[in-house]
């Protein structure tokens, strides 16, 4: 069944979900519920959304954080990291016309996760690739498997706060070279100055921690026998993590920031170097240790682009999904003043464990966003991030429409297991292709001449 994704929906959702959440103290409702009013009035003004989505975003970090570990080492440097983002978010908006407030794009992120992980079956009992068994357990025998797991699952709503609110840290340097591009088309209408072009270089000081994350995020844990596991690395998954990061892409320059600012994570991650055959015993570090390799690879694996999965009920999923399906925070120009205000892009949201449908419509008439390029931007971000199997997901499905004008516009994207393996693009009124590479570099136009 298609359920339109409400901001009020999901906030009152997530009101009633406050006493579930262990962490989360009951004479800090009120003030939460403060926030979340502000982030969902539609009248409120960008910097007061902006306002208290920092604070939520602080509060959830922190006490996600506590639920975990003990050690906060490091938090405090983070935060100052966060504010800095904040102020920087401000210079982005003067700068690029598609930029969004990643400050409450990540708020609402971690809303719509817990939201489909109550609301939407699939998402109802995540596994976790990070964990896994080479044996089975004889008749009564009690499952380390489960045991193991049961730690991770009572940390899963701290675990997915933690992914939705930093998914987005690394995003200053990707766009800061965005921002130089314009910049220096600029000052080359002035013909006599010439713009050095911006580069990154990464300094040998810095190798080691880059190698660990790419060892970190490439591992699972895996359980050898009812007493002993070993966290194995695989190398091919290593390198596309590293390809990744040599693209700077923002996902694993999240995870970066984390490893390097939060002790936590280099007190559990100390595995035996040098010797393939160190079976560890601590089953409790064992979960500790899958919680890490899962948040750091979510985050990393989010902007990969060879990351992709065949089942729904994975983190590695629900991150993407709701990272595309939040337009709740997404800002544009007004037509008729030029302020900043809500886009309000209605959406709908539908899956199972065999499909997922993504429905978008445009119905403000004060902003002047391009719907085919807002399409071409879901489809480049979600086609690929699932591959298609007869016994898991086996059709994928988004649709844009556009009802701002006396004449409606419909695209639709369409990828099944039974048809062409690349999918289908369609607009309507026009026509349909399976070049999608061609209709998303702009060589293929849908239009016809009648639209």
């Amino acid at each position: 069944m298609v359920r339109e994704l409400r901001e009020d929906a999901i906030v009152d959702f997530f009101k009633k979900a406050l006493s579930s959440i262990k962490f989360v103290d009951e004479t800090d409702y009120s003030a939460i519920e403060q926030r979340l009013d502000m982030l969902a009035d539609s009248g409120e003004k960008r910097y007061k959304k902006t306002e208290a989505a920092s604070w939520l975003w602080k509060f959830f970090v922190e006490k996600s954080l506590r639920d975990i570990t003990d050690n906060l080492r490091g938090y405090y440097e983070l935060c100052s990291y966060f504010d800095e983002y904040v102020e920087y978010e401000n210079v982005l908006f003067a700068l690029d016309k598609n930029h969004r407030d990643h400050v409450i794009h990540s708020v609402w992120v971690m809303l719509l996760g817990l939201y489909l992980r109550k609301n939407f079956g699939p998402f109802a009992n995540l596994d976790y690739n990070a964990l896994q068994s080479l044996f089975l357990p004889v008749e009564k025998q009690v499952n380390p498997l489960t045991q193991t797991m049961n730690i991770v699952k009572e940390h899963e709503i701290s675990l997915w706060c933690l992914i939705a609110l930093t998914h987005d840290l690394g995003y200053p340097i990707q766009k800061t070279m965005n921002a130089n591009e314009i910049m220096a088309k600029m000052v080359s209408k002035f013909g006599f100055l010439e713009q050095t072009q911006f580069r990154y270089n990464f300094t040998i000081v810095h190798q080691t921690a880059i190698s660990e994350l790419l060892n970190i995020i490439s591992s699972i844990v895996v359980l050898m026998d009812p007493k002993a596991y070993a966290v194995v690395r695989y190398s091919g998954i290593r390198l596309d993590y590293a390809k990744s990061f040599e693209q700077l892409d923002h996902g694993i320059m999240s995870a970066y920031l984390l490893q390097i600012y939060l002790d936590y994570i280099c007190d559990v991650m100390q595995v035996p170097e040098g010797l393939p055959e160190a079976h560890l015993s601590d089953f409790e570090v064992a979960a500790k240790q899958a919680i890490i390799i899962t948040l750091l690879k979510v985050i990393s694996s989010h902007t990969n682009k060879n990351a992709y999965s065949h089942e729904i009920n994975h983190m590695e999923v629900l991150l993407p999904l709701s990272d595309e399906l939040d337009e709740f925070s997404r800002y544009s120009r007004s037509l008729g003043t030029s302020e900043w205000i809500n886009v309000r892009c209605r959406t709908e949201f539908a899956c199972t464990e065999h499909s997922f449908q993504i429905n978008y419509t445009f119905e403000n008439k004060d902003i002047g966003d391009d719907i085919e390029s807002f399409f071409k931007r879901k489809v480049e971000k979600l086609r690929n991030r699932f591959e298609l199997k007869d016994d898991k997901i086996r059709e994928i499905s988004i649709t844009c429409k556009d009802v701002r004008k006396a004449k409606p516009i419909t695209f639709v994207y369409k990828k099944k297991i039974s048809e062409d393996p690349r999918g289908i693009v369609k607009r309507i009124p026009g026509k349909s292709s399976n070049d999608i590479n061609g209709f998303l570099n702009g060589a293929v136009n849908l239009s016809s001449k009648d639209s």
